[in-house]
């Protein structure tokens, strides 16, 4: 306490000793405040440093723990389920929806749907699987391991990983979804260095801060570190240079003022409090590190004192307000939606980065005319109205409208406004966010439009689908029934009482082998309709599999009415039954009459022996007599052959002498027509197991239709050899050829090129008809062969060879008058 009664002169005295020790105490605690200020502040900024580098890596674990899960939520879809056992669905649904799942918050994603093979079934459109990850998803799907794992690809680091997809009736998985994403991806700043976390030491460079990246569960064996040069990073808090300099210069203002005024101390005593006065009038809006100076008297010091209270708690709060503000905008301006405030009265006073980025407008514009403007100008009053009514009500409000974006083109939006009430219960602001439902409306399009065009693919198939709950019965079907069956029914008791009575226990029997087997079944069923009583076949294909939740079991049944089909294969079957009949009865009745015929011809011969005229029509009578019994003779044949009345009387032969003997039959018909026949057989055998009259008659045929087809002067080639268990005969002729159009079908019956006035033998088409079905009863095959219209042909049998023992060989003896 201050002694009222004290000389002048010791109070100056005192005055000016306070004064030098004052302000001597002011600059050395300047100096001090000054270093402990900057050193502080260094530490706060490398905290700052670090916890920016640990934020940066906790960003990274969330990316890749939302990736992780959405593709294990991909993996349970049943989209996927279904793409497994339905391929032609694969541009249909399995296709678009793999594109969608291009980004994931924002990073690119190559993604490959396969079997549980590892072969590709679909990918998202994003190239960039190796040989080297196909291979390690097969040893994955070998496993069943569903571990990711870190590689070096072409562009840097990458993780590789795979979703494997097991449902319940199986063990092992049943196809896979392997994913790739580059580590460069991830990285939350150019600089950032994500690398595999180094084992057993600490591999940070100097003036390099790491951070381990928070993994989840299914990627924790990995081990990421998030490395950042803290060179590059920003610091948080600047020095503060003017500030220092204010302070030094008001200390030293301050110590030049007590010492020069020490002397009138007793008339100085309110200074202080002027002193006090001027520090709180140079308080601004901006509270930083000042504080009021405490000397003075006791009173002074106390309002200092309580002032420099009053500044802590402020600056307290206002640092809490900040970093409330802070997060709210990070918030704010991270999500994906388009956020916006509005006042009570509805005015927008500020809108997200995400708002700014979507329509293009500049950051920090608000107002009516601002989001106006990219409304449809039709939907427009509309969204007025809604919200003007949630103004009049104070409640909270949806609605969904397109906006226009910076591209020019609108997208839908589902909007949600809230009111913020205080504690009187009044609207001190409303909160809205715009979410982005584009996406979603063209998947539900996309789905509608799938499903109509199944409907008509069902319609138009006279085809119905269903699935069945095997324990109850229940069932749910295509909308369509009713065009397959002539009414919809609930459950499968109802379906029997349709189905004809000799087929109904078959029917029975053959579904609960196939549900008891957990595997397919295939019926075919007679089924009364409902509406008419029509008989109708249907085919019914069912499958066990799982229901729409992906845990129940239920059939899978497609039913398709082939009434028609069948109607049209007993047509056939019955033309084919009658063609043949016919046939024979042609032949037989063609063959009786011949042989008077003929028996006329020779005594008209006899009796007329000296009469060149009658002796000439006998010829001809016997001539075509011949022709037409050979003719008759090959329906026979023909007819025998088609209805399996032919057997062949198998025996080792050598087909060098078979074709000797064909060649010696055809020579007459060669030699008519001027041909020139070269057959080259070889010296070795080619023994076959066969029917010897048989196979004659199929050389003899095929060198036939080669002669009838050649000009005169042409040229035929017969060549038979013998390679790989194999004896193959080849008939060539550079004839008339055959045209594409007839290739196909040359070995048909009553098939047969257009005759030519030279072809005056042309017949019915029966005898490469013949020569096809005599082959295939010797267990061979015939082709044919042509390069065009008149370029020739080519006719090759083919006949399993005998295996014969050395030395058993028959000796085949050459014919001279076949020049063979």
């Amino acid at each position: 306490m201050i002694d009222a009664s004290a000389p002048a002169s010791l109070a100056r005295r005192f005055a000016h000793a306070a004064a030098i020790l004052t302000a001597a105490a002011v600059l050395l605690i300047a100096g001090v405040s000054f270093w402990l200020i900057d050193h502080q502040r260094a530490q706060a900024n490398a905290l700052l440093q670090e916890r920016e580098v640990a934020f940066h890596a906790t960003t990274v674990g969330h990316n890749l723990e939302a990736v992780v899960t959405r593709l294990h939520e991909v993996g349970t879809s049943p989209i996927l389920a279904t793409a497994l056992v339905d391929s032609a669905g694969k541009e249909t649904y399995l296709t678009p929806f793999l594109h969608g799942l291009r980004q994931m918050n924002g990073i690119p994603l190559r993604l490959l749907f396969t079997d549980f093979e590892g072969k590709e079934i679909a990918d998202n459109g994003v190239p960039g699987f190796t040989d080297a990850d196909m291979a390690w998803l097969r040893a994955r799907l070998e496993n069943g391991d569903d571990r990711a794992t870190l590689q070096t690809g072409p562009d840097g680091g990458e993780l590789l990983g795979v979703v494997l997809l097991r449902y319940q009736r199986t063990r092992t998985p049943e196809g896979a979804l392997v994913y790739k994403v580059r580590l460069a991806d991830l990285k939350p700043t150019s600089w950032a260095v994500l690398a595999p976390a180094p084992v057993g030491r600490k591999a940070t460079l100097p003036h390099e801060i790491a951070a381990p990246v928070p993994l989840p569960p299914r990627l924790a064996h990995v081990g990421l570190v998030l490395r950042e040069d803290e060179r590059r990073l920003p610091l948080p808090l600047e020095t503060s240079g003017p500030q220092y300099l204010l302070i030094l210069v008001v200390a030293c203002l301050l110590a030049l003022v007590v010492f020069i005024l020490a002397a009138r101390l007793a008339h100085g005593l309110t200074r202080d409090l002027r002193r006090l006065e001027t520090f709180s009038a140079s308080l601004g809006d901006d509270i930083g590190t000042q504080r009021a100076p405490l000397e003075g008297s006791r009173e002074v010091v106390s309002l200092a004192r309580a002032l420099n209270r009053m500044l802590d708690r402020l600056y307290e709060q206002r640092a809490r307000l900040e970093e409330e503000r802070r997060k709210f905008l990070q918030l704010a301006n991270n999500i994906p939606q388009l956020v916006w405030m509005a006042d009570p009265e509805g005015n927008i006073v500020w809108f997200n980065d995400r708002w700014h980025e979507f329509t293009g407008s500049p950051p920090g514009s608000a107002g009516a005319a601002e989001w106006h403007r990219y409304h449809d100008p039709e939907v427009l009053p509309q969204v007025m109205r809604r919200w003007k009514e949630a103004l009049a009500s104070g409640n909270m409000a949806q609605m969904t409208f397109p906006l226009r974006g910076a591209d020019g083109r609108y997208r839908s939006f589902f909007t949600s406004v809230a009111p913020l009430r205080d504690e009187a219960g009044q609207i001190v602001q409303w909160f809205g966010t715009c979410t982005d439902v584009t996406p979603l409306e063209r998947a539900e399009r996309a789905v509608r439009y799938s499903e109509e065009r199944l409907q008509q693919g069902l319609v138009a198939a006279r085809m119905a689908v269903w699935e069945r709950d095997p324990h109850s019965g229940q069932v749910s079907f295509s909308a369509n029934l009713h065009s397959v069956f002539g009414k919809s029914w609930h459950n499968i008791a109802e379906l029997q009482k349709l189905v004809h009575p000799d087929d109904r226990q078959p029917l029975r029997d053959t579904v609960e082998q196939a549900i008891r087997a957990g595997g397919e079944y295939r019926a075919t069923p007679r089924v009364r309709r409902a509406d008419d009583g029509r008989l109708a076949w249907i085919d019914m294909r069912g499958r066990l599999g799982l229901g729409a939740d992906g845990r129940s079991t239920v059939v899978h049944v497609v039913a398709i009415d082939i009434t028609e089909r069948k109607r049209a294969e007993e047509a056939l079957q019955l033309a084919d039954r009658r063609k043949d009949e016919f046939l024979a009865m042609l032949a037989h009745e063609l063959r009786n009459p011949l042989a008077p015929i003929s028996s006329a011809a020779d005594m008209l011969r006899l009796a007329y022996a000296g009469e060149p005229r009658v002796k000439q029509i006998s010829d001809i009578i016997a001539r075509q007599v011949a022709h037409m019994r050979h003719i008759v003779n090959d329906l026979l044949d023909v007819s025998r052959v088609t209805r399996g009345l032919v057997a062949v009387a198998r025996q080792p032969i050598d087909l060098r002498r078979v074709v000797a003997e064909a060649a010696e039959q055809v020579r007459p018909l060669v030699d008519a027509r001027r041909h020139r026949l070269d057959v080259a057989l070889g010296e070795a055998p080619v023994m076959v197991d066969g029917d010897h009259t048989r196979l004659v008659q199929v050389v003899a045929n095929l060198l036939t239709n080669a002669a009838k087809y050649t000009p005169e002067g042409g040229h035929i080639e017969v060549e038979l050899e013998a390679a790989d268990g194999q004896a193959f005969l080849a008939v060539r002729d550079n004839g008339n050829g055959i045209g594409p159009d007839l290739l196909p079908v040359v070995f048909d019956l009553f098939t047969q090129a257009s005759r030519t006035l030279d072809r005056a033998q042309g017949g019915l088409g029966l005898g490469l008809a013949l020569v096809r079905k005599l082959v295939e009863l010797h267990g061979g095959q015939v082709d044919a062969a042509s390069a065009g219209l008149g370029r020739g042909s080519t006719f090759t049998v083919t006949l399993p060879l005998l295996d014969v023992k050395p030395g058993s060989e028959p000796v085949f003896e050459k014919l001279p008058e076949t020049g063979v």
